[in-house]
């Protein structure tokens, strides 16, 4: 227990004297929400996001999706059920569900009367309500018209939904803890490691009578610490300069950031276990932080990413760590509700664990 405190200081010693180091750990992330925030504060961009129900497959709700998709301003997605629509539209992903009934077609054949279409909004934003609740009017109407040559044939049903009304920075700081965890978890590690392999260092402390798991054991524990200190001073930075919602419990965001460091962590020792020297930790680190980066839905809901690259989205541990943190801390949800996310974050860990130990080499 002496050789692992006593490598625990001299870790944090060295890292508080690093100023390099300091500054990308604790100021860069306040810097990049805070940067992010001011650009996108407003929202995800200029279009506004509509679901589609579809239960009918005839001739009619073809028309209309593909309006939908033609039309310019607004991004259609189809989610399988309308609980899934609805609770995209509670989380703030979408500003508007169209629902087309499983009976539509026969309604539109057989009805003299106008057929109106369910269509949930977010009640509690009235500004993006009214913009949604036209522009999906206007092509509800012009669809229906244009086939039955009759006016009004179609029109909707405005049903008010509660939602958490979140801002751009409500979904972008659970996504920079991730990230920040992810970053400092890696580089921390691996480039680490490698310059201790380079230098020798490994071998000389190997043969002295210290303990290696002592020298192991600190440097993760400092990681796991550094990555706390990261998710408190985000979050409060968000909370006091831009009034980001934390509904969640601090101590389940602390959980979640725990077994989300371990992950990095252990994936940290698997780039410095095959890599022979700095240059190829160094690209390693990249090849593996810039898809997550990017792809992990850290700056923007990956909802409508395309199809083609979903499958990759669902395979980087990132997306579970920031859907994990998200869910937790704006959404309040359980350490049960993310079971899933923590459950395959767990399992990867145990993955890099396993190669690092397989291919590790001490020089």
């Amino acid at each position: 227990m002496r050789a692992f405190l006593d490598f625990l200081r001299a870790f944090t010693i060295m890292f508080l004297r690093n100023r390099q180091a300091l500054f990308w750990t604790f100021f860069f992330p306040v810097l990049l929400m805070g940067l992010l925030g001011i650009v996108f504060g407003r929202g995800f961009g200029g279009d506004l996001n509509l679901a589609i129900v579809r239960l009918d497959n005839g001739m009619v709700a073809n028309v209309m999706v593909q309006a939908f998709k033609n039309a310019d301003g607004i991004t259609v997605s189809q989610p399988a059920t309308e609980a899934d629509a609805l609770k995209q539209l509670k989380d703030g992903t979408v500003q508007g569900v169209l629902v087309l009934p499983s009976d539509l077609q026969q309604r539109f054949a057989e009805e003299d009367d106008t057929t109106r279409l369910p269509f949930h909004y977010d009640n509690s934003d009235l500004a993006t309500a009214g913009q949604i609740m036209g522009v999906t009017q206007q092509i509800v109407e012009s669809v229906g018209n244009g086939i039955a040559k009759v006016q009004p044939k179609l029109a909707i049903r405005p049903l008010g939904v509660k939602s958490q009304s979140l801002s751009y920075l409500d979904f972008l700081v659970p996504g920079i803890v991730a990230l920040s965890i992810m970053q400092t978890a890696i580089f921390g590690i691996a480039g680490t490691i490698v310059t201790y392999k380079e230098k020798g260092v490994l071998r000389r402390l190997r043969a002295t009578p210290l303990p290696m798991r002592s020298f192991m054991g600190s440097n993760v524990t400092m990681r796991v610490v550094t990555a706390l200190i990261q998710t408190a001073i985000v979050l409060a930075v968000g909370m006091l300069l831009f009034h980001v919602k934390v509904n969640g419990s601090l101590a389940l965001v602390a959980v979640v950031a725990i077994v989300g460091a371990g992950c990095f962590v252990s994936l940290g020792f698997t780039i410095a276990a095959v890599s022979k020297n700095q240059e190829v930790a160094q690209a390693l680190m990249n090849v593996v932080q810039t898809p997550m980066m990017f792809l992990s839905g850290i700056f923007f809901p990956m909802n409508n990413a395309p199809a083609w690259i979903q499958p990759v989205v669902k395979v980087l541990p990132l997306t579970y760590l920031a859907d994990a943190l998200r869910a937790v801390i704006i959404g309040d949800a359980s350490l049960w509700a993310v079971r899933w996310d923590l459950a395959i974050l767990l399992a990867a860990t145990g993955v890099f664990v396993m190669t690092a130990w397989r291919f590790f080499r001490w020089e």
